[in-house]
Order: structure tokens, then sequence, then C-alpha cells
């Protein structure tokens, strides 16, 4: 996967690589962690990586965010772009003539990290904004308990959110929800949210979901592939290996 990237960046244009959490299943075994460097170490010194924190990431037999936030991405994070040490964090880029905000806050970051995630939200008022948790939206498209709150206190309040990324659920899913934030009674804005994660699905491994962003039409272009299976794969919601969302940013 990691070669994989790496090979295909000039091609694709790829400019991050962004996790939403559980790059291993227990954080707080060193080994697992040996295993995710197997790909991490393909990409680190080429490109930029944005993760977040899952709940394996955490631990599930033990518990504390000490072995992810000792991980050197975590620890590379200026202090000015992190949360707490990075249970929360945020970095800009521009692309295509558009600046980008990617913003996350790991797994039971997320009401911790809410003031601070606004106050970024608000210093990037022309930024598009892209935000990742790790639970949010569940298989049917609704939220998970954190997922409306975040939903309530950080999305809606703010224009510039226009992508939320998740993972936790196994499996893929989809909501899109509209926006009056000038209260004339017209949306004014749409945010698309993706749920994406193929764990648990045996032997059909390896996948990667590129966004594809057209700064023209100002859509996305969305594409999930396994270099390690050399196939792609659909989207149960678009039932699609490749889809695109239009006026997405």
């Amino acid at each position: 996967m990691g070669k994989w990237i790496v090979d295909e960046r000039e091609n694709r244009n790829i400019l991050y690589v962004v996790q939403t959490g559980d790059a291993v299943d227990e954080g707080w075994v060193p080994k697992q962690w040996k295993h995710f460097d197997q790909l991490y170490d393909q990409f680190k010194d080429v490109l930029p990586y944005f993760p977040i924190a899952g709940n394996h990431d955490v631990g599930l037999k033990w518990h504390g965010y000490e072995p992810y936030l000792a991980r050197s991405y975590v620890q590379a994070i200026p202090a000015e772009y992190a949360f707490d040490g990075g249970r929360a964090l945020y970095a800009t880029f521009s692309a295509g003539g558009t600046d980008f905000l990617l913003l996350g806050a790991g797994w039971e970051s997320e009401e911790d990290a809410t003031d601070w995630m606004n106050g970024v939200l608000q210093e990037h008022p022309n930024d598009v904004a892209i935000l990742l948790f790790h639970g949010y939206i569940k298989k049917d498209g609704s939220f998970t308990k954190v997922g409306k709150l975040m939903y309530e206190q950080v999305v809606a309040p703010n224009p510039n959110v226009r992508l939320v990324l998740c993972g936790h659920i196994s499996g893929t899913s989809y909501r899109y929800d509209e926006f009056d934030d000038t209260g004339d009674g017209v949306p004014d804005r749409g945010v698309n949210t993706m749920l994406y994660n193929y764990q648990h699905y045996g032997e059909n491994c390896g996948q990667i979901r590129l966004l594809t962003f057209d700064p023209a039409q100002r859509n996305i272009r969305v594409m999930t592939y396994s270099p390690f299976k050399d196939r792609y794969y659909k989207d149960s919601y678009f039932d699609a290996a490749e889809f695109t969302l239009e006026d997405a940013f």
C-alpha cells in the first residue's frame, strides 16, 4: 500500500495521506506499530501524513493515549497545530488555487477539543475544511452519539466545513447534509460525509481510498483500490468502485 502511494504520487498528483484511525489493532503492543511502519516508512519522507487516533490505537485491553502520542509523526506536529499533544490536530495546504484545512480529533478527544476545533475553523474562514473523526456516522448513515455532537457543535456552525471523513464501523456509508448559513431559507452549503472502513474483510485487504479534487468543477472523484489484491472495491452506498461528489468543495 505504501509503495503504491509513492509510485502513483506524480501520476495522480497525490498531495496528502490521511487516516481516520485504527492503524493497528492494539496500540499498546509495540510490534503492531512496527508492522504499520512497513507502510508508513514507504511514504514518510515523500508525502505529509495526517492521522487521528482510533479506539484500537489508544488501546482495548489497556487504554490510554500514551503509545499513540509517542509516535514520531505525532510528536513532530508543531504545538500550535495540535491539541493536547496530538489528540486533535490541523494542517493547511493549497492546491489548484484552493486553500484547504485538514482538522481532526481522535477517539474520545472530540468533546474535549470542540472549542479548540471551532477556534481553528474560525481562524481559517476562507479555507475549505475537511474534518476527520474516528466515529461519526453508522452504516445506515445515522450519527453515532459523539457524531451527533460534532455535527451540531462543529459542522453546523462553521460555513467552511464541506467534507467529513470517518471510520470505526466496518464497511462503507455516506450521508449528505445541507445548511442555510445565512438564514434566508435557502441552503448555502452542502456537506458530504463518507464512512470508509474495510476491516474484517478477510483476505480482501489493502484498500486505499483515493479522493481526486477537480478545482474547475469543484467535484471530488472517489475511487477504492487494493494494490495488494490488484482489484477495485465497490462503495456499498453508491454501488460503484468509482463515483463523483458534485459541487463538493
